[in-house]
């Protein structure tokens, strides 16, 4: 890197970089539901969101637990206000297969069918980059992949006509915003004066930026 940059100006240098990610990512959501999923496609498509929610509120839930007594106490709040939230949102995914289906949803059944054929996740790239023992990872983690979730459930409330879905996709979409806010606040601390912590992060992003594209790519393709 030629100069370092400040807290807030590296934050404002990942989310201008996040734009064509956030955009094709949306794109692929509005041809998924345009391409009319038969109800199967559906429940199974949701299925998988509703694991990545389970697997966000459990690792946010560890991040609290392992948590120092050091930790910024506004930091622990927040982390406790998102665990919270992942698991809304885990409930929420829960309420939309079911009112799909028409049926109650045996949940051991689907993550057991979610295991047997896994479908591609943001949540799994908590492990390939090591958040839960790097806490500037987490921060970056949760400011571009909840940022691009933000999108992704916006874009998902606006596609579909039945209110009861969209309503709560909505929802969703403003916590997942919030989650990525949460984010960048972490990540300024982490990088202001850490020339060196800056240009490792700056790189695992535009890894984690094609990660999340592929990953956007093959959890909209369209069923033939």
């Amino acid at each position: 890197m030629s100069s370092m940059l400040t807290g807030k100006e590296f934050v404002s240098k990942i989310r201008e970089g996040n734009t064509e990610l956030f955009a094709q990512s949306r794109e692929n959501v509005r041809r998924f539901f345009a391409s009319n999923p038969s109800k199967e496609h559906m429940v199974e498509h949701f299925r998988g969101r509703m694991v990545n929610e389970a697997s966000n509120m459990k690792a946010i839930s560890a991040e609290i637990a392992a948590a120092p007594a050091s930790m910024d106490v506004t930091e622990l709040e927040l982390l406790t206000k998102q665990a919270q939230d992942e698991a809304k949102h885990f409930r929420m995914v829960k309420e939309v297969i079911e009112h799909i289906s028409g049926e109650e949803l045996d949940v051991a059944a689907a993550f057991a069918a979610e295991e047997a054929a896994p479908q591609a996740k943001g949540a799994t790239l908590l492990d390939k980059y090591e958040a839960s023992s790097d806490p500037a990872a987490l921060a970056a983690y949760q400011l571009v992949a909840e940022g691009r979730a933000e999108a992704v459930w916006h874009e998902m409330a606006e596609c579909v006509e039945d209110e009861f879905i969209s309503s709560r996709y909505a929802a969703i979409a403003k916590d997942e915003g919030f989650h990525s806010n949460i984010g960048a606040w972490k990540l300024e601390k982490l990088v202001e004066g850490a020339a060196d912590v800056q240009e490792r992060i700056l790189a695992m992003v535009e890894q984690m930026r094609v990660d999340l594209l592929e990953i956007s790519n093959k959890n909209t393709a369209i069923a033939v």
